[in-house]
């Protein structure tokens, strides 16, 4: 069901979509990405081959056969031909309104991160969230996943993938790590000037320039330091922990 409205800022709904469009197809659009770039690679070096047959390196055929000078051009038109239709391709896929997030995609993207996880915790963290069942995670459904932990009181939102894609929200360039700059403005915006210190203790930690860190944080260094939440239900207080990935264990930590 698409999102009405929304409680997220402009900037976060940006950073929100970039990430949704990084994961979604990501496999078909790595596979097409190495297909384009071979093809790249083997156009420069026709084109080469053309413009100076004499001092370049001979390029050869489907067949493996050098390629005459006299064969060379059309070789480059037909190279450009198929550039072209790769292209039209990966916009096709960029434009689609309708792509999702599958678990191979998931994988794939995770594992680019320095994560590799089980098929049941990936199948999990799709599970939380996939509200028509279809076993994959639309623009709709990962919206209102994000939406649902950013304004949860009680902790019990589910949150093995929200996690993550906080974390992907901040890595801008999906490099696997993240800076205190990096989170800075984000938890500003949601949590305030006067609990900013408080937020960036509880994501960094040591790791804090201010407390001789380096200030950056990786995937599995962000994981553990946002993997424990507080609930608050009925005037219990509850520690939800995660450590699997697959099962959250609820501990009674003090009545309240």
């Amino acid at each position: 069901m698409p999102c009405a409205t929304t409680s997220l800022g402009a900037g976060e709904l940006r950073d929100l979509r970039r990430v949704f469009d990084h994961l979604a197809c990501h496999v078909e659009r790595m596979l097409l990405n190495r297909n384009l770039a071979a093809k790249n690679d083997r156009y420069a070096r026709l084109q080469n081959f053309v413009e100076n047959p004499q001092a370049a390196s001979p390029v050869q055929n489907a067949e493996g056969q050098d390629i005459s000078k006299y064969q060379a051009p059309n070789e480059l038109k037909v190279i450009q031909e198929e550039i072209s239709d790769l292209k039209l391709i990966e916009k096709k896929i960029r434009d689609d309104v309708y792509k999702k997030i599958s678990i191979r995609d998931l994988d794939a993207a995770l594992k680019s991160l320095g994560r590799v996880c089980t098929r049941k915790e990936l199948e999990y963290m799709i599970w939380e969230v996939d509200e028509n069942l279809d076993q994959c995670v639309d623009w709709e459904e990962f919206q209102l996943m994000f939406e649902r932990n950013t304004t949860d009181q009680t902790g019990l939102e589910p949150f093995e993938l929200f996690n993550i894609v906080q974390f992907m929200t901040y890595d801008e360039d999906f490099k696997g790590h993240i800076t205190e700059d990096d989170t800075m403005s984000t938890l500003f915006a949601r949590h305030g000037r006067e609990n900013l210190e408080l937020q960036m203790n509880k994501l960094f930690g040591d790791q804090l320039k201010s407390a001789g860190g380096e200030g950056i944080l990786t995937l599995e260094q962000y994981l553990k330091a946002v993997s424990v939440r507080q609930v608050k239900s009925n005037d219990i207080e509850y520690t939800v922990t995660t450590g699997s990935m697959i099962k959250q264990t609820v501990k009674l930590s003090e009545t309240v």
